[in-house]
């Protein structure tokens, strides 16, 4: 699908995608700063997003600094990771915007993140982000409220997938 460039059906660096329960596409088009959707014949369907840095003043839902991760849940919203504003932002099936969290931080708390990559949804609703700068993987709940963090000194990531003796 697509070709290089900032149209929407193009791309510059899409670095992560997710399908949807109905076969549609979700694209991070991480150097456009927005998300694609796309159907499975490759019609577009929605694009969100245009580009905002935290750092320097207001990035209000819907702005992303590369948004590289993104992920569809059980009830078809779609999560995004926006990994320079270091934090997640959570949108209906259509690209409305419905939450976000996450601050720069050296994990502190759950919600410090640095530089958040990739994003996972398991069956539960359970939201797993790799905050790759703080080096761990922390979940939360489908209401962003923390549940655990992965210790990576003692877990183990396989394909996406964490597994230890607290969660599979």
């Amino acid at each position: 699908y697509g070709a290089q460039g900032t149209q929407p059906g193009q791309f510059q660096n899409p670095r992560d995608m997710a399908i949807a329960p109905d076969g549609s596409l979700y694209v991070a088009d991480t150097m456009n700063h927005r998300i694609q959707h796309l159907a499975a014949d490759g019609t577009i369907l929605h694009v969100w997003g245009t580009f905002a840095d935290q750092a320097l003043g207001e990035a209000p839902g819907g702005t992303f600094y590369e948004p590289w991760g993104v992920a569809v849940g059980p009830d078809s919203s779609v999560y995004v990771t926006d990994t320079w504003n270091h934090r997640v932002q959570h949108f209906t099936a259509s690209g409305e915007f419905i939450s976000m969290w996450g601050v720069f931080g050296q994990a502190e708390t759950p919600f410090a993140l640095w530089g958040p990559r990739d994003i996972a949804i398991d069956a539960q609703g359970q939201v797993f982000v790799s905050d790759t700068g703080n080096k761990r993987i922390v979940v939360f709940d489908g209401d962003a409220l923390a549940v655990d963090h992965v210790d990576p000194a003692v877990d183990i990531v396989v394909a996406g997938i964490v597994a230890d003796h607290r969660i599979v």
